[in-house]
């Protein structure tokens, strides 16, 4: 039995035979027609039958048309095949992993047309702490505020948190008329997860460390206490723009303006396409 000559070379016959031309089996082909001809010369020494007739360069013998019906229907089931298999891989659900506050109150809101822009791909959020173990959680791609990445992962820097003062709106109109010195009166949340974020903000308001501070051990604690008329937070009015636009938070002095972290997305390229991950990340994030 003689070595099967390559996919490639079987393909090539079989667009000459249904083309019946070499040049528009080299366009469909994506080839030069000299590659052809040299593929075509190799596929007859190989089958050691004449596949075209003698003084007919592109009239197929009859072994020849057989032999292209042939592979062109075995071409089409590798096709259907291919095209189940992606198609299954396009339906597969890409789980998303990012920090509590930034997925229900950035993510989550933005998802439904974060979706439609990439392509329609379901996609899953997992809200995760700072806390957690992120090495062992299963996701394909995180938003990470922390200087871990995972090894061999692909990475976009999406921007860097700005920080302000945020207050129950009559909270914040009572700090707007006292100035940032009225902070000294009230009780500031801070999380244990953004550790130093207080102290840049006040560095930069120019005021002394507020005598009243509380620590809570998840950023979004602070924010729902905030919420409630308990105190005030550090926070970066961008992610929690909704509890803004609703009423349920106010920043007194939205000048007043510190740095944050950083904010990366990574991803599995082997999991994610990178042309998919960037159309997310553009549709998630294009305020940032």
């Amino acid at each position: 039995m003689s070595h099967l000559p390559s996919l490639r070379a079987l393909a090539t016959l079989e667009a000459v035979v249904r083309t019946g031309n070499i040049v528009a089996a080299a366009d469909e082909l994506c080839v030069t027609p000299g590659a052809i001809s040299k593929q075509l010369g190799q596929l007859q020494e190989a089958i050691d039958e004449p596949l075209f007739e003698k003084g007919h360069r592109l009239r197929p013998t009859t072994l020849a048309t057989e032999l292209a019906q042939a592979i062109g229907a075995g071409l089409q089931q590798i096709r259907g095949g291919w095209d189940a298999a992606s198609e299954k891989g396009q339906q597969r659900v890409v789980t998303l992993a990012a920090n509590a506050t930034l997925s229900v109150h950035w993510i989550m809101p933005r998802l439904v047309d974060a979706e439609v822009a990439a392509g329609g791909r379901a996609i899953r959020v997992s809200a995760l702490h700072t806390t957690d173990d992120w090495q062992q959680a299963q996701f394909d791609i995180a938003i990470l505020r922390n200087a871990w990445r995972p090894e061999g992962w692909q990475q976009r820097e999406i921007g860097v948190e700005r920080l302000t003062l945020l207050a129950r709106p009559d909270c914040a109109e009572m700090l707007r008329r006292t100035g940032p010195a009225g902070l000294q009166t009230q009780t500031v949340f801070v999380a244990d997860t953004r550790s130093g974020e207080l102290e840049s903000w006040i560095e930069v308001a120019g005021i002394e460390r507020p005598p009243a501070i509380r620590s809570t051990p998840h950023f979004y604690i602070a924010a729902q206490a905030a919420m409630a008329g308990q105190g005030c937070i550090i926070a970066p009015p961008l992610v929690l723009a909704d509890l803004i636009e609703q009423g349920r938070l106010a920043a007194p002095f939205p000048e007043i303006v510190a740095q944050g972290a950083t904010l990366t997305a990574v991803f599995d390229a082997d999991r994610c396409k990178t042309a998919f991950v960037e159309k997310l990340l553009q549709a998630l994030f294009r305020e940032f």
